[in-house]
């Protein structure tokens, strides 16, 4: 049985996220409240390490994937491991719920897609094969009817997710695509890789919008603002961009303070998580003026592979190569967090 192990909190000096400042004095070091840690359960008699993770609209369910072909089920309330999914012969290398809350996809190595119902837990269909190693899958978010899929190749694949079946591809800059998102709106999806590039779409029509070139080297990660004002990027050049998705010109750029960006996620309008390779997340809040992160957290012991952000909670949600999820929480205005109850 994995062990679900909670933290105490205690952070002194909390910023409160209302409170619109020229510059942080300092970053803030935040610890994780809680987290899981993977049991040793592999041949080699190590724990699986994890790739993606994804959670449920009400927020009591979340999904991870990872090396060991398995796809995990949690009831984040107190831990517990809800059920194993064992349908996948290779690599787990991504999960999403679909934004209306009735199903979860998985995809993987081995080119295969797995629809389950995300009340049962039961296998709903097998959608048609991808004919390449899935990298990242994502759901259309103003109707989950759409979901795009991107691997080793140089395509965007667009699946109905009624019949599981592939609508169209579209041409992307370069073979081995990292990663794929749908706007908030679901008008736009952008697809990145090898060569840096991230290409834009037009969901209805699938003309290519733009090209979006401010990395030198591939990018790995990507995630649009839920109020769909900008799309932020991030890969092996160590940069996070911050597009304008009204003129899709660059607006800011971070540099990490080291590794190369894996992992990215916007929490909230105005502030952006990213992880490395390096094991560190850094949060920057757009409204400063200061590119020094505003939040830092570094407890995690291998690449963060993965991040998602539950805006019920506020809590930031991690997953890495070191076997473990982790979740994050920081000050809100009104506010006081001195202890966060102990969850056994």
């Amino acid at each position: 049985m994995k062990k679900f192990v909670s933290l105490r909190i205690s952070l002194l000096f909390l910023l409160a996220l209302g409170t619109v400042s020229s510059a942080f004095a300092e970053t803030k070091s935040i610890s994780s409240f809680k987290y899981i840690q993977m049991q040793k359960i592999t041949v080699e008699g190590r724990a699986p390490i994890v790739t993606g993770l994804s959670l449920s609209g009400d927020g009591q369910t979340l999904v991870t994937v990872g090396d060991d072909h398995k796809a995990r089920i949690w009831d984040v309330r107190d831990g517990h491991l809800i059920k194993t999914l064992e349908d996948q012969k290779d690599w787990v290398r991504s999960v999403k719920f679909s934004p209306d809350g009735k199903v979860f996809v998985t995809g993987g190595m081995d080119d295969q897609l797995y629809c389950y119902d995300a009340g049962t837990h039961q296998r709903i269909m097998q959608f048609e094969s991808a004919d390449t190693s899935i990298r990242s899958i994502a759901f259309s978010p103003q109707d989950s009817a759409r979901m795009a899929v991107v691997g080793f190749d140089a395509s965007v694949y667009i699946y109905d997710t009624q019949i599981g079946r592939k609508m169209r591809s579209w041409d992307t800059s370069c073979t081995d695509q990292r990663c794929v998102s749908f706007s908030a709106d679901s008008r736009y999806v952008a697809a990145a890789g090898r060569d840096g590039n991230i290409r834009l779409f037009d969901m209805a029509t699938g003309r290519i919008v733009d090209d979006l070139r401010g990395h030198t080297r591939r990018v790995w990660a990507l995630g649009f603002s839920e109020d769909g004002k900008y799309l932020a990027t991030g890969g092996e050049d160590r940069k996070v961009c911050i597009w304008s998705m009204e003129t899709r010109q660059l607006l800011k750029q971070y540099e990490f303070p080291s590794g190369k960006v894996s992992a990215i996620t916007f929490c909230g309008p105005d502030l952006v998580a990213a992880g490395s390779t390096n094991d560190k997340i850094c949060v920057w809040d757009l409204r400063s003026n200061t590119d020094e992160p505003a939040y830092i957290m570094d407890e995690h012991r291998g690449t963060v592979a993965e991040l998602l952000w539950d805006n019920v909670s506020q809590t930031l949600i991690s997953c890495s190569f070191d076997t473990t999820v982790r979740f994050w929480r920081w000050q809100t205005p009104n506010t006081a967090v001195s202890e966060i109850p102990t969850i056994r």
